[in-house]
């Protein structure tokens, strides 16, 4: 037998087709009723009862909005930078050493990564949409840094 997906309690009652146990069909009557006079008490509309949208949406109602198949390329990367919030200014490279086998990351620097360059010379890559296209295609290995300026974070 296959297994149905059910999405709520009206999913359940349309299977029994009208065929409820009187005191069945009496309690979701009240029940309604019931719900029909906490909406006008509190003055909400069907709507704004309603369950909440997939979780998605709940965070991009606002640019770069809905993300799905059939969006651009420059949609994704939007939404991805929106999700993963970070400094724009600087980003992580992920480095491997195979002649030491050591691993770890390094921030992205114009010529690359030296030790030992004093930190007010060095010349951030900042982190914009063809970095994180890169990244998403797999072309290259990002890290983020989520800590802003004054010691927060999104």
């Amino acid at each position: 037998m296959p297994r149905r997906t059910v999405s709520g309690v009206t999913d359940i009652l349309d299977h029994f087709d009208g065929r409820l146990p009187r005191p069945v069909a009496a309690e979701i009557a009240r029940l309604r009723a019931e719900n029909e006079r906490l909406l006008r008490l509190l003055e909400l509309t069907r709507e704004q009862a309603a369950l909440p949208r997939p979780a998605q949406s709940g965070f991009f109602e606002a640019p770069p909005g809905l993300v799905h198949g059939g969006s651009t390329p420059e949609e994704k990367v939007a939404f991805f930078g929106a999700l993963f919030a970070a400094r724009t200014d600087v980003y992580a490279l992920r480095y491997y050493n195979r002649r030491t086998g050591k691993a770890g990351w390094v921030p992205a620097m114009r010529g690359g990564f030296r030790k030992g360059v004093p930190h007010g010379e060095r010349d951030y890559l900042p982190l914009n949409a063809e970095v994180l296209a890169a990244h998403l295609s797999g072309k290259t290995h990002i890290g983020l840094y989520p800590l802003l300026d004054g010691d927060t974070c999104w």
